[in-house]
């Protein structure tokens, strides 16, 4: 299963290990300092409630998601301190964006989210800042994940390497194929990344208007499939996660709303699904998969190890 979020990587980085602490501190303690930032087991708890209500976790303890909730707040200060000395912003018009967006996507409006984030103890202003930490660490994990490519060649050697040595290859069960139309906008850095988008809602409201998804694919997506008018038959694992979570949503004739992922805004839509049943093709899709965790995992250890090793880590 694909690494999506940083409480998973911080589940295994853990390795499920107990915690040191075995109940949460007063809530206004400080729990950590981060360079110049503070974690406080008001925060903590936060994530733990989050971490729970994942069916997922049920079996875990509640000293081990306290453990994973404090590590998933630390690497969540240095992977957004990263992104600011990158030079990279969430500007106040992208936050409204991302809010419309989680809005339209959870089928709720824009205040409900508000009261939500209200509820659990986040003013406004907080729950906004929030939102902006999540998409500059949305767009460094993206810059270490989404653009992977496992080759055909990378997939034969593979193969060919496991029946040399003798070892096992992962098992495989039918998949979903789809059969997918894009459109796709690049802004040149994440400073345009809100003008792009106010393109792509320009182009959404007129595929909504009747505008042929085809016709427009070829006038103005920014990818090498646009002369097929986007055209893609991708399986999971092949899109930004955004992208797929909209698209486990959809049924054939459906067109999915402007999904913004690091720098880039897409549009799909859904032409048809298949379920793939052939066994070689299963296995090799097994490989494919097996391949991208490896390289997934590999590339955000390697940035987890380098920001920490610039950084001061104070836990309490």
């Amino acid at each position: 299963m694909k690494i999506h979020t940083l409480a998973a990587l911080a589940l295994l980085s853990l390795g499920f290990q107990a915690a040191q602490a075995d109940t949460i501190r007063p809530l206004n303690s400080i729990a950590a300092e981060v360079n110049s930032s503070v974690i406080t087991y008001t925060d903590i708890d936060r994530v733990v409630k989050k971490l729970r209500s994942n069916p997922d976790n049920k079996n875990i303890s509640d000293r081990q998601l306290i453990a994973a909730a404090k590590q998933q707040l630390i690497e969540r200060h240095l992977i957004t301190e990263a992104a600011r000395r990158k030079g990279l912003r969430a500007q106040a018009s992208a936050v409204d964006q991302e809010l419309e967006q989680r809005a339209r996507t959870g089928g709720k409006t824009v205040a409900q989210l508000y009261a939500q984030a209200s509820a659990e103890g986040y003013s406004r202003l907080a729950f906004r800042s929030e939102i902006a930490k999540d998409m500059l660490i949305e767009h460094i994990m993206s810059s270490l994940t989404d653009n992977i490519q496992i080759s055909e060649q990378d997939i034969n050697a593979a193969i060919t390497h496991a029946q040399a040595t003798g070892q096992p290859l992962p098992q495989g069960q039918p998949y979903p194929v789809y059969t997918i139309r894009r459109i796709i906008l690049n802004a040149d850095n994440q400073a345009n990344v809100s003008a792009v988008g106010n393109r792509m809602e320009q182009i959404y409201q007129a595929l909504k208007n009747g505008s042929d998804f085809i016709t427009i694919a070829k006038r103005y997506s920014q990818e090498i499939q646009a002369a097929e008018g986007g055209l893609h038959h991708v399986s999971d694992y092949m899109l930004p996660e955004k992208v797929e979570k909209f698209l486990h949503t959809m049924k054939p004739g459906e067109m999915s709303p402007p999904i913004n992922t690091g720098n880039t805004w897409q549009i799909i839509a859904l032409e048809s699904i298949r379920t793939e049943n052939n066994p070689e093709a299963i296995q090799r899709e097994a490989v494919r998969r097996q391949l991208l965790r490896r390289q997934q995992r590999q590339n955000q250890e390697q940035f987890i190890a380098q920001i920490q090793q610039s950084s001061i880590v104070r836990e309490y």
